[in-house]
């Protein structure tokens, strides 16, 4: 392999370490990691909401705090599915935002940062209502489109890339939340209407972010390797 494939070969493995590691570290963080989990919370109560809708339901309204939590106002559809698939589903969307940049053709990182704020843009009108939510939601809009309009190709794909880690990190750590011997939230809310345990399901939940997170580091790194052939 040649000294300059080498080279960009590890740079690209290092970055991806990067990220894991400074998503770990803000992850730490008092009050810091707040603006970026309101992109898992998002995530979270969309997939809530999108489960609802697939299975014959509607959504009412999506509610965002500051200190991360959120709510997803539904009516109708198969309450079973629209339990599991907030956290599955937070771990779904990072998963996709990452791919959707890394596995695109180079230059396309711009079109996809605008995709997702016009998402954004789309739940905002639909199912924002209270000031709260709206102002978050036009923080995430503003990030996604500050980084289409002004950031170069390669700085708005670092950043997309790392929201999407981000995100699938606060997908394993915001499950562990629920173990505190309330059962309430979406795994008492499960334990109930199955009898299954609520740690059970907040394991399945961790576990399905960690699988989903290291299918995209040894994916990136895969990919890293294949380009400096």
């Amino acid at each position: 392999m040649p000294a300059s494939h080498a080279l960009i070969k590890g740079m690209l493995e290092a970055l991806n370490t990067t990220y894991l590691v400074a998503g770990l570290i803000i992850s730490a963080i008092p009050v810091i990691h707040y603006p970026f989990g309101w992109f898992e919370t998002l995530f979270h109560e969309l997939s809530h909401g999108l489960a609802a809708i697939f299975t014959g339901g509607s959504i009412e309204s999506i509610a965002l705090d500051l200190d991360g939590a959120g709510l997803c106002a539904t009516s109708g559809g198969n309450g079973f599915l629209i339990l599991v698939l907030g956290y599955t589903g937070s771990a779904l969307w990072g998963s996709l935002v990452y791919l959707s940049v890394s596995l695109a053709k180079a230059g396309s990182a711009k079109i996809i940062a605008l995709i997702l704020a016009i998402i954004v843009v789309f739940v905002s009108i639909l199912w924002a209502r209270d000031i709260i939510t709206l102002g978050i939601l036009l923080v995430i809009i503003g990030l996604f489109y500050a980084a289409y309009l002004y950031g170069s190709h390669q700085s708005t794909r670092y950043f997309v890339e790392f929201i999407g880690i981000y995100v699938v990190l606060n997908a394993i750590r915001s499950p562990l939340s629920l173990v505190d011997g309330r059962d309430i939230g979406d795994g008492g809310a499960l334990s109930e209407m199955t009898r299954i345990p609520e740690i059970i399901w907040i394991m399945i939940w961790s576990l399905f972010a960690v699988a989903c997170l290291m299918l995209l580091y040894f994916r990136s790194v895969k990919n890293s390797r294949c380009s400096t052939v």
